[in-house]
């Protein structure tokens, strides 16, 4: 069987990061037809787009798009998808970096499995540890306590506890494993299922998109997988939880979308 695949990345005002992240993708895909799409969303600074299209210029297999206006991370990766021209479609976020040959073994255990709706790989902390991007569902009031600025609230023990149900501590991250949902930053997903759930849902503008892409294909009976067996780094920022500013608030706005829309108990 001949293995395609679509890379959607969408860009903002991070031009070294994306690039870094394309070249890393370069340098690690081998035995598959493939296309990375850009999807440039409307960065502030002109100079992020322009050093994206003159890098890339010369590589028939690196498409870049502007969006019209910037209406969030899922928008992007919309964007990218509407684009794309295989069925199979990796999602990278531009401060990923591709290790060996993972993107090849994710996409051979998603085409050993139909039931498959989204598969993700292990990501690793710059130094190499473990960071934990499979996670369940929890009740909101425990979202807050544990997740948000107002774990002040609450004891280490209680904070602990959440967490620990919450980021599944309680698995070992070795085996592959049937999960609630993955965080955004390393997705694989065919197109057509993709679609079928049409895609991110637009009511976000940042954070959850990830949450919610899971819930509507575990709905659909699709399986989220948490593929331990492949590996990239992710240089992951936690800022929303750490103080009040404005990606705390997206954070709480999109969350509070989320558990009105699906009514977590």
């Amino acid at each position: 069987m001949k293995k395609e695949l679509s890379i959607i990345i969408v860009n903002y005002n991070k031009y070294q990061l994306t690039q870094k992240c394309i070249k890393s993708v370069i340098s690690n895909i081998n035995n598959i037809e493939y296309e990375i799409i850009v999807v440039d969303n409307c960065s502030t600074t002109i100079i992020s787009y322009t050093q994206l299209i003159n890098k890339n210029k010369n590589n028939k297999n690196v498409r870049v798009l502007k969006t019209i206006q910037n209406k969030g991370f899922g928008y992007g990766n919309n964007e990218g998808v509407k684009a794309s021209k295989y069925e199979n479609i990796l999602l990278l976020n531009p401060d990923v970096e591709v290790l060996g040959d993972s993107i090849e073994k994710m996409l051979d255990r998603i085409l050993s499995d139909n039931n498959i709706g989204v598969i993700g790989c292990k990501l690793l902390n710059e130094d190499l540890t473990l960071q934990y991007s499979c996670r369940r569902f929890i009740p909101l009031t425990k979202f807050l306590l544990a997740r948000t600025p107002l774990k002040r609230l609450a004891s280490n023990k209680v904070i602990n506890k959440i967490n620990s149900q919450y980021l599944m501590l309680d698995y070992d991250h070795i085996e592959e494993k049937e999960v609630d949902w993955l965080m955004g930053s390393c997705l694989m997903l065919r197109k057509k299922d993709f679609n079928e759930v049409k895609g991110f849902s637009k009511e976000y503008f940042m954070y959850f998109e990830d949450v919610d892409l899971s819930y509507k294909l575990k709905k659909a009976g699709k399986k989220i997988l948490y593929y331990p067996q492949a590996s990239m780094i992710h240089l992951h920022e936690q800022e929303s939880t750490k103080k009040i500013n404005k990606l705390t608030y997206f954070h709480f706005i999109s969350m509070y979308k989320f558990y009105k829309k699906f009514v977590l108990n």
